[in-house]
Protein backbone atom coordinates (compact mmCIF):
# COMPACT_ATOMS: atom_id res chain seq x y z
CA UNK A 1 0.00 0.00 0.00
CA UNK A 2 1.09 3.44 -1.00
CA UNK A 3 2.04 6.14 1.69
CA UNK A 4 -0.68 8.29 0.13
CA UNK A 5 -3.10 5.33 0.70
CA UNK A 6 -2.19 5.05 3.38
CA UNK A 7 -2.71 8.53 5.06
CA UNK A 8 -5.62 8.36 3.57
CA UNK A 9 -6.94 5.46 4.96
CA UNK A 10 -5.81 6.94 8.43
CA UNK A 11 -8.15 10.02 7.88
CA UNK A 12 -11.01 7.78 7.49
CA UNK A 13 -10.29 5.89 10.45
CA UNK A 14 -9.66 8.87 12.71
CA UNK A 15 -12.75 10.57 11.58
CA UNK A 16 -14.62 7.13 12.00
CA UNK A 17 -13.19 6.97 16.01
CA UNK A 18 -13.88 11.05 16.18
CA UNK A 19 -17.76 9.84 15.44
CA UNK A 20 -18.37 6.98 17.55
CA UNK A 21 -15.97 8.77 20.37
CA UNK A 22 -18.94 9.20 23.03
CA UNK A 23 -20.51 5.62 22.18
CA UNK A 24 -17.38 3.87 23.17
CA UNK A 25 -16.76 6.61 26.31
CA UNK A 26 -20.19 5.02 27.28
CA UNK A 27 -19.76 1.10 26.82
CA UNK A 28 -16.07 1.18 27.54
CA UNK A 29 -15.44 -0.35 31.38
CA UNK A 30 -11.64 -0.03 30.98
CA UNK A 31 -10.30 3.45 31.98
CA UNK A 32 -8.62 5.84 29.73
CA UNK A 33 -5.17 5.21 31.60
CA UNK A 34 -4.99 1.67 31.10
CA UNK A 35 -5.78 2.26 27.21
CA UNK A 36 -2.94 1.64 25.00
CA UNK A 37 -1.60 2.92 21.51
CA UNK A 38 0.13 0.89 19.17
CA UNK A 39 3.57 2.53 18.21
CA UNK A 40 3.23 4.54 21.16
CA UNK A 41 2.25 7.41 19.38
CA UNK A 42 0.74 8.76 22.62
CA UNK A 43 3.93 9.29 24.07
CA UNK A 44 5.32 11.51 21.18
CA UNK A 45 6.73 15.12 22.77
CA UNK A 46 8.50 17.73 20.51
CA UNK A 47 12.22 16.82 21.30
CA UNK A 48 14.94 18.72 22.97
CA UNK A 49 17.27 20.60 21.96
CA UNK A 50 19.76 17.98 22.97
CA UNK A 51 22.83 20.34 23.53
CA UNK A 52 24.91 22.16 20.75
CA UNK A 53 24.94 20.60 16.82
CA UNK A 54 28.48 18.51 16.36
CA UNK A 55 31.27 20.08 14.39
CA UNK A 56 33.26 18.90 11.59
CA UNK A 57 37.49 19.44 11.65
CA UNK A 58 37.48 21.88 9.35
CA UNK A 59 34.87 24.00 12.18
CA UNK A 60 31.72 23.31 10.36
CA UNK A 61 28.67 22.69 11.66
CA UNK A 62 28.33 18.90 10.45
CA UNK A 63 24.57 18.67 9.20
CA UNK A 64 24.87 14.75 9.33
CA UNK A 65 21.94 12.56 10.42
CA UNK A 66 18.78 10.92 9.54
CA UNK A 67 15.99 13.90 9.98
CA UNK A 68 11.82 13.97 9.73
CA UNK A 69 9.89 16.39 9.07
CA UNK A 70 8.72 17.19 12.47
CA UNK A 71 9.63 18.04 16.04
CA UNK A 72 8.94 14.02 17.44
CA UNK A 73 12.05 12.84 16.07
CA UNK A 74 10.18 10.03 14.20
CA UNK A 75 8.52 9.35 11.50
CA UNK A 76 4.26 10.60 12.07
CA UNK A 77 1.12 11.39 10.43
CA UNK A 78 -1.16 14.25 11.16
CA UNK A 79 -3.85 11.31 11.73
CA UNK A 80 -1.89 9.38 14.41
CA UNK A 81 -2.96 9.93 17.93
CA UNK A 82 -0.17 12.66 19.24
CA UNK A 83 0.83 15.50 20.96
CA UNK A 84 0.45 17.51 17.75
CA UNK A 85 2.51 20.28 18.88
CA UNK A 86 4.98 16.68 17.95
CA UNK A 87 4.22 17.73 14.50
CA UNK A 88 4.78 21.51 13.62
CA UNK A 89 7.34 22.72 10.99
CA UNK A 90 7.05 26.15 11.67
CA UNK A 91 7.85 28.27 14.66
CA UNK A 92 4.22 29.49 15.63
CA UNK A 93 6.53 33.06 16.13
CA UNK A 94 7.38 33.35 12.56
CA UNK A 95 4.69 34.90 10.28
CA UNK A 96 3.49 31.88 7.46
CA UNK A 97 4.72 32.58 4.01
CA UNK A 98 2.38 34.02 1.48
CA UNK A 99 1.51 32.19 -1.56
CA UNK A 100 3.75 33.00 -4.68
CA UNK A 101 2.76 36.14 -6.83
CA UNK A 102 2.20 35.07 -10.48
CA UNK A 103 3.02 37.18 -13.16
CA UNK A 104 -0.44 38.66 -14.90
CA UNK A 105 -1.72 35.03 -16.92
CA UNK A 106 1.30 32.99 -15.68
CA UNK A 107 -0.76 30.83 -13.02
CA UNK A 108 -3.11 29.85 -15.40
CA UNK A 109 0.44 28.61 -17.71
CA UNK A 110 2.39 27.27 -14.97
CA UNK A 111 -0.20 26.48 -12.01
CA UNK A 112 -0.90 22.38 -12.13
CA UNK A 113 -2.13 19.76 -9.72
CA UNK A 114 -0.19 16.44 -9.42
CA UNK A 115 -2.75 14.19 -11.30
CA UNK A 116 -3.63 11.28 -8.56
CA UNK A 117 -2.56 8.25 -9.37
CA UNK A 118 0.75 10.06 -11.23
CA UNK A 119 4.33 9.64 -9.83
CA UNK A 120 6.08 12.66 -10.06
CA UNK A 121 9.52 12.72 -10.96
CA UNK A 122 12.18 13.55 -7.69
CA UNK A 123 13.85 16.71 -7.91
CA UNK A 124 14.84 19.74 -6.38
CA UNK A 125 13.42 21.40 -4.45
CA UNK A 126 10.08 19.28 -4.31
CA UNK A 127 11.95 16.51 -2.72
CA UNK A 128 12.26 17.99 0.16
CA UNK A 129 9.59 20.12 0.61
CA UNK A 130 6.28 17.65 -0.48
CA UNK A 131 7.65 15.69 2.64
CA UNK A 132 4.78 18.22 4.48
CA UNK A 133 2.62 16.33 2.98
CA UNK A 134 4.04 12.60 2.35
CA UNK A 135 5.95 13.08 6.09
CA UNK A 136 9.00 11.07 4.92
CA UNK A 137 12.90 11.48 6.06
CA UNK A 138 15.62 12.80 4.40
CA UNK A 139 19.55 11.68 5.35
CA UNK A 140 22.09 13.99 5.49
CA UNK A 141 25.53 12.61 4.91
CA UNK A 142 27.97 16.06 5.22
CA UNK A 143 32.30 15.37 4.15
CA UNK A 144 34.50 18.32 3.94
CA UNK A 145 33.34 19.78 0.61
CA UNK A 146 30.82 17.84 -0.24
CA UNK A 147 26.90 17.43 1.60
CA UNK A 148 24.90 14.65 0.01
CA UNK A 149 21.27 14.61 0.39
CA UNK A 150 19.00 11.06 0.12
CA UNK A 151 15.31 11.33 0.59
CA UNK A 152 13.67 7.62 1.29
CA UNK A 153 10.27 8.89 -1.06
CA UNK A 154 10.44 10.04 -4.14
CA UNK A 155 14.19 8.17 -4.64
CA UNK A 156 16.38 11.38 -4.76
CA UNK A 157 20.22 11.38 -4.46
CA UNK A 158 21.64 14.89 -4.80
CA UNK A 159 25.66 15.96 -4.26
CA UNK A 160 26.34 19.17 -3.24
CA UNK A 161 29.45 20.41 -3.25
CA UNK A 162 30.28 22.95 -0.28
CA UNK A 163 33.32 24.72 -1.42
CA UNK A 164 31.73 27.57 -3.47
CA UNK A 165 32.54 26.60 -6.82
CA UNK A 166 30.77 28.37 -9.46
CA UNK A 167 28.20 26.54 -11.90
CA UNK A 168 28.86 25.01 -14.96
CA UNK A 169 28.88 26.89 -17.62
CA UNK A 170 26.44 25.45 -19.35
CA UNK A 171 24.66 22.96 -17.74
CA UNK A 172 21.97 20.67 -18.87
CA UNK A 173 18.51 20.40 -17.09
CA UNK A 174 18.34 17.73 -14.63
CA UNK A 175 15.65 17.55 -12.13
CA UNK A 176 17.74 18.24 -9.11
CA UNK A 177 19.78 21.37 -11.13
CA UNK A 178 23.02 22.50 -11.06
CA UNK A 179 23.92 22.90 -7.21
CA UNK A 180 26.71 24.68 -5.71
CA UNK A 181 27.35 25.92 -2.32
CA UNK A 182 29.18 28.17 0.40
CA UNK A 183 29.11 28.58 4.08
CA UNK A 184 27.23 31.93 5.38
CA UNK A 185 28.18 31.77 9.24
CA UNK A 186 26.31 28.31 10.38
CA UNK A 187 24.27 28.34 7.52
CA UNK A 188 24.78 26.57 4.67
CA UNK A 189 23.26 28.33 1.13
CA UNK A 190 22.96 26.08 -2.14
CA UNK A 191 21.87 27.69 -5.31
CA UNK A 192 20.74 25.86 -7.53
CA UNK A 193 20.05 26.48 -11.31
CA UNK A 194 19.45 24.57 -14.75
CA UNK A 195 16.09 22.39 -13.00
CA UNK A 196 13.95 20.65 -15.44
CA UNK A 197 10.88 22.37 -16.79
CA UNK A 198 8.57 18.83 -16.94
CA UNK A 199 9.55 19.25 -12.55
CA UNK A 200 6.25 20.56 -10.60
CA UNK A 201 7.26 22.65 -7.64
CA UNK A 202 5.38 20.60 -4.78
CA UNK A 203 3.69 22.25 -1.26
CA UNK A 204 5.96 25.41 -2.47
CA UNK A 205 3.86 28.20 -1.19
CA UNK A 206 0.64 26.16 -1.66
CA UNK A 207 -0.52 23.27 0.77
CA UNK A 208 -0.40 19.77 -0.89
CA UNK A 209 0.03 18.44 -4.53
CA UNK A 210 -3.02 20.06 -5.45
CA UNK A 211 -0.94 23.44 -5.60
CA UNK A 212 2.00 21.82 -7.59
CA UNK A 213 3.01 24.30 -10.30
CA UNK A 214 5.16 24.22 -13.45
CA UNK A 215 8.08 26.41 -14.15
CA UNK A 216 10.37 28.42 -16.77
CA UNK A 217 14.07 27.21 -17.21
CA UNK A 218 14.64 30.53 -15.88
CA UNK A 219 13.92 29.24 -12.10
CA UNK A 220 16.79 30.32 -9.70
CA UNK A 221 16.52 28.12 -6.36
CA UNK A 222 18.46 29.18 -3.11
CA UNK A 223 18.11 26.75 -0.12
CA UNK A 224 19.37 27.37 3.24
CA UNK A 225 20.30 24.38 5.58
CA UNK A 226 21.62 25.20 9.05
CA UNK A 227 21.68 23.17 12.30
CA UNK A 228 20.98 25.18 15.44
CA UNK A 229 20.92 22.24 17.97
CA UNK A 230 22.03 18.47 17.92
CA UNK A 231 18.09 17.73 17.53
CA UNK A 232 16.96 19.98 14.77
CA UNK A 233 18.04 21.20 11.44
CA UNK A 234 15.88 23.71 9.44
CA UNK A 235 15.07 24.21 6.09
CA UNK A 236 14.24 27.35 3.69
CA UNK A 237 14.00 27.84 0.10
CA UNK A 238 13.71 31.10 -1.50
CA UNK A 239 12.77 30.66 -5.99
CA UNK A 240 12.78 32.83 -8.18
CA UNK A 241 11.08 32.76 -11.78
CA UNK A 242 11.73 35.97 -13.52
CA UNK A 243 9.26 34.42 -16.44
CA UNK A 244 6.52 33.28 -13.91
CA UNK A 245 6.97 34.92 -10.52
CA UNK A 246 5.84 38.79 -10.13
CA UNK A 247 8.49 38.77 -7.36
CA UNK A 248 11.03 35.98 -5.26
CA UNK A 249 9.39 34.01 -2.89
CA UNK A 250 10.85 32.55 0.40
CA UNK A 251 8.91 30.06 2.36
CA UNK A 252 9.26 29.83 6.28
CA UNK A 253 11.79 28.33 8.32
CA UNK A 254 10.84 24.83 8.45
CA UNK A 255 12.16 22.29 11.27
CA UNK A 256 13.10 18.69 10.64
CA UNK A 257 14.00 16.52 13.73
CA UNK A 258 16.82 14.17 14.17
CA UNK A 259 15.84 10.57 14.22
CA UNK A 260 15.79 9.12 17.89
CA UNK A 261 16.21 5.83 16.94
CA UNK A 262 19.60 4.15 16.86
CA UNK A 263 17.76 1.28 14.31
CA UNK A 264 16.20 3.28 12.02
CA UNK A 265 17.53 2.25 9.06
CA UNK A 266 16.82 3.67 5.35
CA UNK A 267 14.02 1.61 3.34
CA UNK A 268 12.99 1.47 -0.29
CA UNK A 269 10.06 3.58 -1.09
CA UNK A 270 8.45 3.20 -4.81
CA UNK A 271 5.78 4.76 -6.42
CA UNK A 272 4.17 3.00 -9.35
CA UNK A 273 1.56 3.09 -12.03
CA UNK A 274 -0.80 0.39 -12.24
CA UNK A 275 -0.65 0.18 -15.90
CA UNK A 276 2.08 -1.98 -15.26
CA UNK A 277 0.70 -5.44 -15.20
CA UNK A 278 -1.18 -4.47 -18.49
CA UNK A 279 2.35 -3.49 -19.83
CA UNK A 280 3.66 -6.96 -18.81
CA UNK A 281 1.15 -8.59 -20.79
CA UNK A 282 2.38 -6.47 -24.04
CA UNK A 283 6.02 -8.03 -23.70
CA UNK A 284 4.88 -11.06 -24.04
CA UNK A 285 6.18 -12.52 -20.93
CA UNK A 286 4.17 -15.72 -18.88
CA UNK A 287 1.07 -15.22 -17.87
CA UNK A 288 1.04 -12.90 -14.26
CA UNK A 289 -1.27 -13.21 -11.67
CA UNK A 290 -2.42 -9.68 -10.79
CA UNK A 291 -5.15 -7.97 -7.84
CA UNK A 292 -7.50 -5.80 -9.28
CA UNK A 293 -6.30 -2.71 -9.04
CA UNK A 294 -8.25 0.49 -8.76
CA UNK A 295 -7.58 3.73 -10.43
CA UNK A 296 -4.76 5.60 -7.97
CA UNK A 297 -1.12 4.76 -7.01
CA UNK A 298 -0.29 1.15 -6.62
CA UNK A 299 2.70 -0.26 -5.18
CA UNK A 300 5.23 1.41 -2.49
CA UNK A 301 4.91 0.64 1.14
CA UNK A 302 3.46 2.53 3.70
CA UNK A 303 4.52 2.56 7.59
Amino acid sequence: MSRRHCFEVALVLGALCLAFAPAFAQTSSAPSSQVKIAGGFESVKPLPDGGPAPRLADGHVDLSGRYYPNRGGRMLEEAYPIDHSALGQIDPKEPRAAQPVFKAGMAAKYKSPVPYGECDQAGTPSSITMQANQHGPIVLMQTPGMLTVLVEYPLTVRMIHTDGRPHQKDPDPTFNGDSTAHWEGDTLVVDVIAIDTRLRNIAVGFTGESGAWFHSDQEHIIERFSRPSKNYLTYQVTIEDPVALEKPWTSEHRTWSLSQDPNDDWEEYFCTHNEEPEEYKKLGSPPLTVPNFQNGAGGGRGR
